[in-house]
């Protein structure tokens, strides 16, 4: 399966930046459906949820809200941050 192939499958996520660590154990909620670890200036990563994360999990985990997306959407916004 192709990386095209497999974001069709899934269609559009509720997408979250890693703001200050990347993508591993422990440094985001668990459950994520997909990352994209190329992500950010920074490089830290984005994280995609099938389910909105809480505010809650978004603020202990200190994270930034992408908002629901597809995965070329979300090519784009690697561009802006």
């Amino acid at each position: 399966m192709t990386e095209r192939e497999f974001h069709r499958m899934f269609g559009a996520l509720y997408w979250y930046a890693l703001v200050f660590r990347g993508v591993s154990p422990g440094c985001m909620p668990n459950g994520a459906a997909d990352s994209d670890l190329s992500f950010g200036s920074k490089g830290y990563g984005a994280v995609g949820y099938k389910q909105p994360l809480s505010q809650q999990q978004v603020y202990n985990y200190e994270l930034k809200s992408l908002g629901f997306t597809t995965w070329e959407r979300l090519k784009y916004l690697r561009k802006l941050y």
